[in-house]
Formats: C-alpha cells, structure tokens, sequence
C-alpha cells in the first residue's frame, strides 16, 4: 500500500487545472485536423470499397423492360465504372509500392480487382473484406510511418503513366470481359435453379 500511496502523492502533486487550462492548444488543434482527415479518408473509402464488393453494381430496375435495362447497364456504363475501379486501387498502390515498377502495380491492381468481382459473386462478406485491405492498409502506413512516403518518387511515377496507356487498357478491357461472363454465368445459373421470390426481395 505505500507504494500506492505514494504514486497517488505523486499524480495528486503533478495533476493541476491551472496547468491543463493554460497549456498551449496548438497541438491538439493539429491533431483535431489530423483526425477530421482520417474521417473524411474513412467514409470515401468505406463507400468506395462497398461499391466495388457489391456483385449487382447497379441496382435492380422496376420497369418493364428489366432485361434490356440491366443489359445496357453493363454493357455500357460498367467500363466507366471499372476505368474508376482502376485508377482508384493503381494510385493507392503508386502510394504503398516503393520499389515496383509501374508495370507491377498494374498488373496487381488488376488481380486485387478481379479477386473482388470474383469474390462478390460468391459472397459479398467475403468481397468488401478483400477490398477493403489496401485502403486501409494505407492509412495505417501513413499514420505509423508518414516519412515511408517518398513524394519525389510518387510523382515521378504519376508523370510517367501516359507511358503505359495501353497496358492499362488492356488490364481494363480484361476487367470488364471478366464481369461480362460472371453476369452470363449468374443469368445462366438464375434459368437453371431459379430464385424464390423472398431470395429476389433480400438480394434486391
């Protein structure tokens, strides 16, 4: 119990209001921003990885023609969506990878997204885990270690995209062919073992 006593005696000493009031609030004003940015970062990403992880990227429509609707949809405004995927997933790794080409954080952009739509028809659980890793992952890199980020570096590789336009393409066109067939497989599973009606409402 002395011991006790004695730290007590110590911290009642040390613990002064006056002290807490008066103390320079520069610092915690840093950190408030420092937190409003972690939140900001956190909602576009929690957003951002939900969307990629959802296996019907557009939601379901109530009109007649529901078949042609959800054909054009993906025919047409999917490649939008995956040239977004793309870029999102390519730039966080231009952040992360300090010593891999450009080539290489193509080509693993394109396996983490393609795992993801793989995953999403399986299960979406399983999905939003797997997109959500490099986001975050990110996050917890510059909050550890902010000196990892080498900006000369970053930029240098940003400037040098252009150069691989037409790999990138490639990655994307391969992207959108992939979805394409794991929409036939679904339909095409969906006239074999057709849905309950309760199943359709709950996946709506």
């Amino acid at each position: 119990m002395g011991v006790f006593d004695e730290g007590l005696t110590n911290l009642t000493e040390h613990l002064s209001f006056d002290k807490i009031l008066s103390g320079d609030f520069s610092g915690v004003l840093s950190l408030f921003y420092i937190a409003l940015l972690i939140a900001i970062y956190s909602v576009a990403i929690y957003h951002f990885y939900r969307y990629i992880a959802r296996r019907d990227c557009f939601k379901p429509s109530n009109c007649n023609h529901t078949k042609t609707v959800g054909f054009f949809k993906y025919f047409c405004l999917f490649p939008v969506i995956a040239v977004i995927f793309f870029l999102g997933f390519s730039m966080m790794l231009l952040f992360m990878a300090k010593d891999i080409t450009l080539d290489l954080v193509l080509s693993t952009s394109f396996a983490i997204i393609i795992a993801i739509r793989i995953c999403s028809y399986y299960t979406e659980d399983l999905s939003r885990d797997v997109a959500k890793m490099l986001p975050f992952a990110l996050l917890g890199i510059f909050l550890v270690s902010p000196s990892y980020f080498i900006w000369e570096d970053i930029i240098n590789k940003f400037n040098s995209l252009p150069e691989l336009v037409n790999v990138a393409s490639r990655y994307i066109l391969f992207i959108i062919i992939i979805e394409w067939i794991l929409r036939a497989i679904l339909t095409i599973k969906r006239a074999i073992f057709p849905l309950k009606e309760e199943a359709i409402v709950e996946e709506a």
